[in-house]
């Protein structure tokens, strides 16, 4: 089996190899990271009462792209010109031994292959007994050696995740967590297999139709300012100069400038937001997470998608991981649990969320908790196994999680939702104390009002889904014809029409993400050539297929349906009409929220017009899902 160093930097490189060294020779002296050590990131040393102190020294060489190193002899001399004038200075002291570590692959063949090849010339070139340790050296001697595995969990595979599970020392439980875990990662994964949206009659696997769309800090983050990724880039500015001073090396200061690039890319164009959070960056900076993003923007694809990634590698799913891209499938492994955030509000009142009768929990099974609901979760879609809040813990010590809690905006009740936000915080805290890796994203769209409940911006950092660029919208195009076996001239036809109407500002606004795409292509396939030009025909199609979507997943759009139609009517006119107009009443706030009180007054006044009595409406409700529109900015 190999494993993903390259999920490691130079310097925790460093530290799994001295960990290593340490259970194969319990005597070695390991020197700190990044510090001038004289060439010695190891030495194991030997007392001999004839010959004196003698020692043996390991270095650690680290390489980016080691399956590119084609030419060990080239590789070779780079590390012998680096390395020799330390280790003669090492033989003054005592040094008789020489081993080189890295992460780079060795070819077997005798005399010729790199193996020979590199421990020969060390040998003489260095003057004393040399030796190189290969990514297999390091490979074969990390198998069984489960700790280390727990401690780097960026070197753990799928299978690995659930084997330490079982193999770990969980008492007599063991096999029957390792179990639980199993079926329920296995009941996640066929949940999430499909995307469906069955008002335009899509409803296909996951893989066949995702696009990555891009992330960025949200406008309303402390963490979206130009101020911070100057200081952010001048703290890993400081980082440089500390490592190129002091003798950090050539890879360190390369991550260093991969890590300023990346801080430049995010904080200006956005990267994946799926690539993101599969990322061992974003689990150590960003562990307690928000994604943000309007109705259809593809937050809960974009989750589904992150947790899929996680299954298939947990449940070694080959072919699913062939079609995902090598980075995805070679990033840092987790055990994935998914939650939907209503079923989670209903948990918190008693109320069964798993059975269609949403009875009353009896009060001995329950417990106004996030690990009580996750440990109800994983018991329910396991099958029915015991599973109870200290197994939860038991595995979550020997895990790498990653929980995911989709959808805090369809908590509707404004008290239940913020009672939801509590639970969440002091659960997620409570359980990152006991992981050593645990990694937290809630999805929601942005808060309707400014004093909506939402998660402390101290603990969670806000991002926000961007729209879809012109290459994703290509290739969501050619996935959409793929999966629906559209090809020819029927095929061609539909990338036509949609090039041309993207050409007009106000159909391109209609095409930034991913649901409202999927709209204008099954439009576009339906209508062809006679898809409408006009603004309020085009749109009257797409607020139709809108609500069909939504009235899915809300009650309060399902039973007031017409009436919120007309609402968005009345808004879009009231809002066009008062950014016109100079003064202080104004419907919307500076920072692009709606005050929630203007809200409700603006929407008694519309519905008294009306004829509707406004005392027989829950205008808290009513007004939330409003706020929540997406249509305002078209």
């Amino acid at each position: 089996m190999d494993y993903p160093y390259e999920n490691l930097n130079p310097e925790k490189f460093q530290l799994f190899c001295q960990a290593l060294l340490v259970k194969e020779y319990p005597g070695v002296q390991c020197f700190p990271v990044a510090q001038p050590d004289g060439g010695r990131d190891a030495t194991q040393i030997y007392f001999d009462i004839d010959r004196g102190k003698e020692f043996a020294m390991f270095q650690v060489k680290y390489v980016r792209n080691p399956f590119l190193e084609t030419d060990p002899h080239k590789w070779l001399a780079g590390i012998i010109a680096s390395e020799a004038p330390k280790v003669k200075i090492q033989i003054r002291a005592g040094a008789k031994f020489f081993v080189l570590m890295t992460n780079i692959p060795g070819t077997a063949h005798l005399d010729s292959g790199s193996i020979d090849i590199v421990n020969k010339k060390l040998t003489e070139e260095l003057g004393i007994k040399s030796i190189c340790l290969w990514r297999n050296d390091l490979s074969r001697r990390l198998d069984s050696a489960w700790d280390l595995k727990w401690a780097y969990p960026e070197l753990m595979t799928g299978p690995d995740l659930i084997r330490l599970i079982i193999e770990s020392s969980l008492s007599e439980s063991k096999e029957r967590r390792a179990s639980a875990v199993h079926a329920f990662v296995t009941t996640q994964y066929g949940i999430d297999q499909y995307v469906k949206f069955k008002q335009v009659d899509l409803d296909n696997r996951l893989l066949d139709l995702f696009i990555d769309v891009p992330i960025n800090f949200s406008q309303r983050s402390p963490w979206h300012t130009s101020e911070h990724w100057s200081r952010f880039g001048h703290e890993m500015q400081m980082e440089y100069w500390s490592h190129n001073i002091t003798g950090g090396g050539e890879e360190s200061i390369l991550v260093l400038d991969e890590r300023m690039a990346y801080a430049r890319r995010m904080g200006a164009n956005g990267t994946g937001a799926a690539t993101f959070a599969l990322s061992q960056a974003a689990a150590d900076d960003f562990p307690f997470a928000v994604i943000e993003g309007a109705p259809g923007q593809g937050k809960s694809t974009i989750t589904q998608y992150i947790c899929q990634v996680h299954r298939m590698r947990l449940l070694n799913k080959r072919s699913d991981l062939s079609q995902i891209p090598q980075g995805h499938q070679t990033a840092p492994v987790r055990l994935p649990i998914k939650v939907d955030l209503r079923d989670f509000a209903a948990w918190l009142i008693r109320r069964n969320p798993f059975t269609p009768e949403a009875e009353e929990i009896p009060i001995a099974v329950w417990n106004k908790s996030l690990e009580s609901f996750l440990a109800a979760l994983i018991r329910y879609q396991s099958g029915g196994a015991q599973f109870d809040v200290s197994d939860l813990q038991a595995v979550i010590r020997l895990s790498a999680v990653l929980l995911v809690m989709d959808g805090l905006d369809e908590v509707a009740d404004i008290k239940r939702r913020a009672d939801v936000v509590a639970e969440i915080v002091k659960g997620a805290e409570r359980l990152k104390d006991l992981s050593a890796s645990f990694q937290v994203i809630v999805t929601s769209r942005p808060a309707a009002f400014e004093n909506s409940p939402g998660l402390p911006r101290n603990i969670f950092r806000y991002l926000s889904l961007n729209s879809v660029t012109q290459e994703l919208i290509d290739e969501y195009a050619t996935k959409w014809l793929k999966a629906r076996r559209l090809v020819g001239r029927e095929s061609s036809d539909v990338k036509r029409i949609l090039k041309d109407k993207l050409s007009q500002p106000h159909i391109r606004d209609l095409a930034r993400n991913p649901m409202q795409l999927a709209i204008l292509l099954i439009l576009i396939h339906t209508r062809g050539f006679s898809l409408p030009d006009k603004r309020t025909a085009l749109y009257d199609s797409y607020i139709d297929l809108f609500f069909d979507r939504e009235s899915e997943k809300s009650d309060i759009v399902r039973d007031n349906r017409e009436l919120l139609i007309d609402i968005h009517r009345y808004l879009a006119w009231k809002l066009h009409v008062e950014s016109e107009q100079s003064g202080d009443e104004r419907l919307s706030c500076p920072a692009g929220a709606i005050e929630e009180n203007r809200l409700k007054s603006v929407l008694r006044i519309y519905l008294d017009s009306e004829g509707r009595d406004p005392n027989g409406t829950d205008l808290s409700e009513i007004s939330g899902f409003t706020a929540m529109g997406d249509f305002f900015e078209n």
